[in-house]
């Protein structure tokens, strides 16, 4: 009866380690994990699916004017140097609609960007609306930041710009995101760090951030509105035939 007992005892052991490793396994962060509970933080997950539109108004301190983003997932963008300049991007072009004046007081019309920076366009999107909900995100672990615990999320954008993404391990809103960009054979990780998230048309989002390509050239920009889900057509991100 002994052995018996004994038998049944380490089945039972055996069992419960079997089913404490199981739920440690379903525990486990991953991508698709994290970014449901990003999701679920930021708008809740159907929140996130039916945000469609963003459109951002950014105070900077390096610049005399504020900075309208508009963004239409998953890879459209225009941006507005209120009273500077008109720029777009349509997923595969961009252009200058409006320019200033060159330094000699010459006009400066409409032009396309030249390819090679198109990468740059894509990273203000980035940087506006987190990637990892637009494209396959991969889990990277954990990092503390600024004494914040942190998940790891990387994501490579189209045009082939890495970005990391630190989500805060408590709230899941994202904490900082990095780029990694080569500029003339110098890599460069400009980033980002966002703080007073607020509740802005049924979505969390940050009222400020600071932001540097260098570390020792830090700023802090102010985010003046938030508007969601507002009518962005197509001719807001068009690209003119005549542009050269």
């Amino acid at each position: 009866m002994q052995s018996v007992q004994k038998t049944r005892d380490l089945r039972l052991l055996v069992g419960m380690a079997a089913l404490t490793v199981s739920m440690a396994a379903c525990q486990q962060p991953t991508a698709e994990r994290i970014v449901a509970r990003a999701a679920e933080a930021m708008a809740g997950s159907e929140g996130i699916d039916e945000l469609r539109t963003l459109r951002i108004t950014t105070v900077y301190p390096d610049h005399d004017y504020p900075v309208v983003s508009e963004v239409r997932r998953p890879n459209l963008m225009r941006t507005e140097g209120v009273g500077n300049y008109v720029l777009v991007f349509d997923g595969e072009r961009g252009a200058f609609l409006e320019r200033p004046p060159a330094e000699d007081g010459t006009p400066q019309g409409p032009e396309l960007i030249d390819a090679s920076y198109l990468k740059d366009l894509e990273l203000d999107i980035a940087f506006v609306f987190p990637a990892f909900f637009e494209y396959p995100p991969e889990y990277l672990g954990r990092e503390v930041v600024d004494g914040i615990d942190t998940h790891k999320l990387g994501v490579t954008l189209p045009l082939g710009i890495p970005m990391t993404y630190f989500l805060d391990a408590e709230t899941y809103l994202p904490l900082k995101v990095i780029a990694t960009v080569t500029v003339d054979g110098t890599e460069y990780r400009p980033q980002r760090v966002f703080t007073d998230y607020e509740d802005v048309g049924g979505i969390m989002y940050a009222r400020s951030f600071t932001y540097s390509w260098l570390p020792d050239e830090v700023e802090t920009a102010v985010v003046e509105s938030v508007e969601v889900n507002v009518t962005l057509d197509d001719d807001r991100f068009a690209i003119p035939a005549d542009i050269m």
